[in-house]
């Protein structure tokens, strides 16, 4: 009788752990879809840099000729207003390119590597097997958003320093303006 007993404990055990597993799988792909949602933004946030990279860009190069054949500015100083601009802009240019790169990650295993890793390892379910690779998976998502959200934020770094660069010569345009 107490041996019928534990074995319906056991089962029950093991029916509990296989609900727990389920919703630890159910959690994991959310949080995957999550850095999905994030990959997306990120990338959008890159294109939005790059429209604003555009835009900037027509107005330096736009500003040249008013700069010196009406307003009598240097052509040293607005040379160096258009050369520091530019390297920032550039440089913003260059890591929203790099944030938009479609990385390789982690992805599910070929039906060979899974059978293989089913009989090879102490994975006694397919959920183990899912529990092992969609944290690989996870894994290899998030690192790949960290090194784009640093990317992202070099090039809004970049491009605010332009902005800035921008405003001071315009600054020193208008004492130009002002005083001659």
């Amino acid at each position: 009788m107490e041996s019928e007993f534990s074995k319906e404990t056991d089962h029950e055990e093991t029916s509990s752990e296989k609900q727990m597993k389920m919703e630890i799988i159910k959690m994991g792909l959310f949080s995957f879809e999550l850095e999905e949602k994030r990959e997306q933004s990120l990338i959008t946030q890159s294109g939005y840099m790059l429209t604003g990279f555009s835009i900037i860009s027509v107005m330096l190069l736009a500003a040249v000729p008013i700069l010196i054949d009406y307003m009598k500015v240097p052509n040293k100083i607005v040379f160096l207003f258009i050369g520091i601009s530019l390297i920032f802009l550039i440089v913003s240019l260059l890591f929203a390119i790099l944030t938009q790169w479609r990385y390789k990650y982690d992805g599910l295993k070929d039906i060979k590597s899974i059978y293989t890793l089913m009989h090879s390892e102490s994975l006694e379910t397919v959920d183990d097997w899912w529990l092992v690779n969609l944290n690989e998976i996870y894994k290899s998502k998030y690192k790949l958003n960290e090194r784009r959200a640093i990317f992202i934020k070099i090039s809004t770094g970049c491009f605010g320093a332009s902005i800035l660069t921008i405003l001071i010569y315009l600054i020193i345009f208008l004492h130009y303006l002002i005083s001659y």
